[in-house]
C-alpha cells in the first residue's frame, strides 16, 4: 500500500512593521469592500487544502490578529503565533512559523505565504500542493510566471531546520539558490509578484474586490 501524503501547512507571514507605507500599515488597509488586506489574503489561504493555517504576527500583533479574523469562518480560525524576535527581520518571523509546523510530525511541507499578497488564489496553492505530492522527495515547489519565480514557495519538511537558521531579511534566498533546480514548477499569473508595499500600491488595493 502507498502511504497517505502528509499534511501541508500554510504559514502566512504578517509580522513586519510596514515601514514603506507608514503611517498606514498595509495589512490593515481596506479593499473596496472594507475588508483588511490580511483578511483578504487569509480568505484564499483558508479556502485551500492547506492544513493547518498559521499566521505569524509581530509588529502591531493585536490589531492584525483582529483584522485577520474579519470575514473568516469562526471554526476553525487560523492559528496565531507571535514571533518574539520579529524586529530582527523577516527570517525570524519565518522561523517562528516553521518551528510551529515542525512541532507537528504529520506536517510534511509548508507553503510560505506573504500577508501582503492578497491576489494569490486558493487554486494556485492547491496546485502547488498537488505538485509536491506528485514528486516525493523533492525539496519543495516553485510558482513561476514568465520564467520568474514568486511567492508563495512550498518547502519540504527536510528543509525546515535550514529555514529556521536563516537571519535578517534575506528570507530563504540562499536556500532557493541551492535547491531551486530540483523543485517542480507550477505555472502562475502575475499575482505571485503583486504585493502592496508602497502608498501608491495601497491606493490601488483600496479599489480592488468591489465587484466580488
Amino acid at each position: 500500500m502507498t502511504a497517505a501524503p502528509g499534511r501541508i501547512a500554510a504559514i502566512v507571514l504578517a509580522g513586519g512593521a510596514s515601514s514603506r507605507t507608514a503611517p498606514a500599515h498595509k495589512l490593515l488597509a481596506p479593499d473596496a469592500t472594507g475588508l483588511p488586506m490580511i483578511a483578504r489574503t487569509l480568505r484564499a489561504v483558508t479556502a485551500s487544502r492547506a492544513e493547518p493555517v498559521m499566521v505569524v504576527l509581530g509588529h502591531r500583533a493585536d490589531a492584525i490578529r483582529q483584522a485577520a479574523a474579519q470575514g473568516l469562518r469562526p471554526d476553525p480560525l487560523p492559528h496565531f503565533i507571535t514571533a518574539p524576535d520579529h524586529v530582527r527581520g523577516l527570517s525570524r518571523t519565518l522561523a517562528a512559523g516553521v518551528r510551529a509546523a515542525m512541532d507537528d510530525p504529520s506536517i510534511t511541507g509548508a507553503l510560505i505565504c506573504l500577508g501582503d499578497m492578497p491576489l494569490v488564489s486558493a487554486e494556485l496553492l492547491d496546485r502547488m500542493m498537488a505538485a509536491f505530492h506528485a514528486h516525493p522527495g523533492c525539496p519543495g515547489v516553485l510558482a513561476m510566471h514568465e520564467g520568474r519565480r514568486g511567492n508563495p514557495v512550498l518547502w519540504a519538511r527536510a528543509l525546515f531546520p535550514a529555514l529556521m537558521a536563516d537571519q535578517g531579511d534575506s528570507g530563504a534566498r540562499h536556500l532557493l539558490a541551492q535547491h531551486a533546480p530540483a523543485m517542480p514548477r507550477v505555472a502562475a499569473g502575475a499575482e505571485i509578484a503583486a504585493d502592496f508595499d508602497t502608498p501608491e500600491r495601497l491606493a490601488e488595493f483600496s479599489r480592488l474586490f468591489g465587484g466580488s
